[in-house]
């Protein structure tokens, strides 16, 4: 009982240092939000003018939303690991390796601050839904905070599976920026996922994050008057066939739960 009690304290010192961290960098949470509005009120809206989707009566714009959740989460989740190697630089990390704190613990608790971090800077963006006609409802939110919660998990483990052992900084960055381009651009959070080459195609169908995309998808989309097919048309298939949102959460938290243990053993070996 009182391993686990100190089990569990380790990882909440480190979150809670994850939080501290975040809250002290003020120009982070401006500059952080600042990308996903731009993004929706100029890229969203302009493209809006140009392309047509398959759904009568969604605009692009409204298409990108939920888009731009995931898009956002994917570097936030994932280039908060960057503090792993700020650690490294200073010598805290070598300070608590050394430390009787299981390393298990330390990268449960980066993960957690990463997933937590990057979870709070995507909520506000929730709000510019109605600016892009979106309407929001309580219950949306409150199906929507989860899934953002657990796309973060899954993100933020695969920063800290990468930074366990790595030694440069600069490396650290070069290499996240290379892993998240084709994370987004083949998740269908800028474009519809159909109509595409069998080779495009089937990179989307194998990348986890196509599905975490798709339920925040079906979730803004859950309210509105569209009819279910209509709103199918956007989602990934498998043989032909639609995912439903229960096979999708559970691809996600698959996914978030092999890149967990990877993350733990990366720690263990670092």
């Amino acid at each position: 009982m009182e391993k686990m009690s100190h089990f569990i304290n380790s990882i909440y010192i480190i979150w809670y240092r994850e939080l501290l961290r975040f809250w002290r960098n003020k120009m982070r949470v401006l500059t952080g939000f600042s990308f996903p509005l731009l993004w929706l009120l100029i890229f969203g809206n302009g493209i809006s003018a140009s392309l047509s989707l398959p759904i009568p009566g969604v605009k692009f714009v409204q298409f990108l939303f939920p888009g731009i959740i995931a898009q956002y989460l994917i570097f936030t989740g994932m280039f908060s690991a960057i503090s792993i190697l700020q650690d490294r630089e200073f010598g805290f990390l070598k300070e608590i390796l050394v430390s009787p704190i299981s390393r298990t613990a330390i990268a449960l608790g980066k993960i957690l601050g990463g997933a937590t971090t990057s979870s709070l800077q995507v909520l506000p963006i929730l709000f510019l839904g109605p600016l892009v006609g979106v309407n929001l409802t309580v219950k949306m939110i409150l199906l929507l905070i989860p899934a953002i919660i657990l796309l973060a998990i899954a993100l933020s483990s695969i920063g800290v599976a990468i930074t366990a052992r790595m030694k440069s900084l600069d490396a650290g960055q070069y290499i996240f920026q290379f892993l998240a381009f084709p994370l987004v651009m083949l998740s269908g959070a800028v474009f519809p996922l159909h109509n595409l080459p069998v080779w495009l195609n089937l990179l989307t169908k194998i990348n986890p994050i196509s599905y975490a995309v798709d339920i925040l998808r079906k979730i803004v989309f859950e309210n509105s008057n569209l009819p279910p097919q209509a709103i199918e048309s956007l989602s990934p298939t498998i043989n032909g066939h639609v995912v439903a949102i229960h096979h999708e959460l559970l691809i996600v938290v698959l996914f978030s739960s092999v890149m967990i243990f990877f993350a733990s053993r990366a720690f263990h070996k670092a």
